[in-house]
């Protein structure tokens, strides 16, 4: 009896390659891989739709921008893509049969007795491919939790004003680094302006920070917020925003894609995080003081 098709441990065997033709063979691999990432890339810049299906795909995945791009354009229903022993690690094992995908996966190498860390190509799991533990579903929040949560996660300061320009729902002022917001919108439109100036401010490193180079990012990021957390997102339109970036060269193209995913990923991770903490519910506390019984009225204060 062959195990091997039950324990997803064991390789077939491969032909033996000289150094040169192994590092040839892996040179062309990786250069395939990266030609495919160039390519999604002006896919999904292709169109509006194309972009809006790319957000909806990083709202729900954390990975590096070359990784969103090679997964998405194999399964857009990938959620949470690890390698086969991080799943091993996680407690969790990979289905019998499964095929990976292929993904750029980091690779920790000795160099001269230091240790190093490079990439390699392999093959990458969903969730959904692996059994375990059963997932528990994703939690669900009230709009005016999210609303708590950006602004307690904000990396300026939040203030009320009365004094923004008409249309102006929301505005980060940089010589003051305060996020300026309009009150009395709606619960969802408050969140997505917040989200967004909130990108804004984040996109503030230096004295280089000009605020129309990353509007566009900006309102994506407040888009894969609104996705994630399942709000109405019927208001948003990225005609302007393809017709911006759809014939830029690679580069700018991946800058403008990389800045979203890091800035846009960064806000959820920060809004996780909040909303974990606000809604966890207070330990007893070990050491309490014990309340002492009422006591009761003495006879002089019964009658009065």
């Amino acid at each position: 009896m062959d195990l091997n098709k039950y324990l997803n441990n064991a390789a077939p065997s491969e032909p033996q390659y000289s150094k040169e033709e192994y590092a040839a063979m892996k040179k062309t691999e990786r250069e395939a891989v990266w030609a495919q990432v160039d390519a999604r890339m002006g896919e999904v810049l292709a169109d509006a739709p194309a972009l809006q299906g790319f957000l909806d795909f990083m709202s729900q995945s954390r990975n590096s921008l070359p990784n969103q791009l090679l997964l998405s354009g194999q399964n857009a229903d990938i959620t949470d893509a690890r390698t086969f022993q991080q799943w091993k690690d996680a407690g969790r094992h990979i289905r019998t049969g499964e095929e990976g995908y292929t993904a750029i996966v980091g690779q920790v190498y000795e160099n001269n007795g230091r240790k190093a860390s490079g990439y390699n190509i392999g093959k990458v799991f969903d969730i959904t491919q692996t059994r375990g533990r059963p997932v528990p579903p994703p939690a669900e929040y009230q709009v005016d939790e999210l609303v708590a949560a950006a602004i307690e996660s904000s990396p300026v300061p939040i203030q009320i004003s009365d004094s923004l320009p008409d249309g102006i729902q929301a505005q980060y002022v940089p010589k003051n680094r305060t996020i300026y917001v309009r009150n009395g919108m709606d619960a969802g439109t408050t969140l997505c302006a917040i989200v967004r100036e909130c990108a804004q401010a984040d996109f503030h490193k230096d004295y280089t920070y000009n605020r129309q180079a990353y509007a566009a990012p900006s309102y994506c990021a407040a888009y894969m917020v609104a996705h994630r957390y399942g709000l109405d997102t019927t208001a948003f339109n990225f005609d302007r925003v393809v017709a911006l970036y759809r014939n830029l060269g690679k580069e700018q193209q991946r800058g403008f894609l990389s800045d979203v995913n890091t800035v846009g990923g960064g806000l959820l991770r920060s809004l996780s995080r909040t909303l974990a903490v606000q809604t966890r519910e207070l330990p007893a506390a070990e050491y309490a003081v014990a309340v002492p019984p009422a006591k009761k009225p003495s006879r002089r204060q019964e009658r009065g």
